[in-house]
């Protein structure tokens, strides 16, 4: 019998991600996933809005994630890298934070229930 993954975090991120810790475009401030967004009306009115970015599909968040989290395994993840990842919030659909879907969805953990901590500092 087959066994299938939902991968709906990948419909919850953006390209955003691929860059943290670092700039989302030149001078562009770094992505803070725990705060709102705010709007600039006056600024709307100035200048025309940018392009959207692109989406990504689930393997590639998937493929983008599981490479976060083997550097945080292995000790070689930027700091602001995991501090912007740790205030991603939680995937609406499954209720877990971005490591716990890495390891649901890798096989490692099934997160039912939840754990605290990865399984590898465990």
């Amino acid at each position: 019998e087959a066994f299938f993954h939902s991968f709906t975090m990948g419909n919850t991120l953006d390209c955003g991600l691929s860059e943290c810790g670092g700039t989302t475009a030149e001078g562009d401030e770094p992505q803070d996933y725990s705060k709102p967004i705010e709007y600039d009306a006056s600024r709307e009115a100035k200048a025309p809005a940018p392009a959207p970015k692109k989406i990504l599909s689930s393997l590639e968040v998937h493929r983008h994630l599981k490479e976060y989290y083997e550097n945080w395994k292995n000790g070689t993840i930027q700091p602001k890298q995991l501090e912007m990842l740790q205030k991603m919030p939680v995937d609406p659909a499954t209720g877990l934070l971005w490591w716990q879907w890495v390891e649901r969805h890798s096989g490692i953990c099934e997160h039912q229930p939840p754990r605290d901590n990865p399984v590898f500092l465990s």
